[in-house]
């Protein structure tokens, strides 16, 4: 288990971002990241992608979460220059293309 996320879980998730040729990379951050999340917490990804997120994604990492809540937030369309210096510096990369 990492950051209160059992093992087969973060796989899961993993195989459905491989999935997307046009994701980028994918950073787990918030509370997950800093340990103080508790047993509701949800999981909060950022995906980097060429492009848009594809559609069906949301969906697909929802089912791959099981009974966790997960949280995606496109890091292209984010808007607060200051989260997304937070993600960068704080986030932990889950998923990375190899080009």
């Amino acid at each position: 288990m990492r950051f209160g996320i059992p093992e087969d879980v973060l796989d899961k998730i993993v195989v459905e971002l491989k999935k997307r040729k046009n994701i980028k990379r994918a950073l787990l951050f918030g509370s997950r990241v800093k340990e103080d999340y508790k047993y509701n917490s949800d999981i909060d990804i950022a995906i980097l992608t060429e492009g848009e997120i594809e559609p069906g994604l949301m969906s697909d990492l929802d089912e791959a979460a099981g009974i966790y809540k997960i949280d995606i937030i496109d890091f292209n369309k984010l808007s607060c220059q200051a989260l997304k210096e937070k993600i960068l510096k704080e986030g932990v990369v889950i998923y990375e293309r190899g080009d």
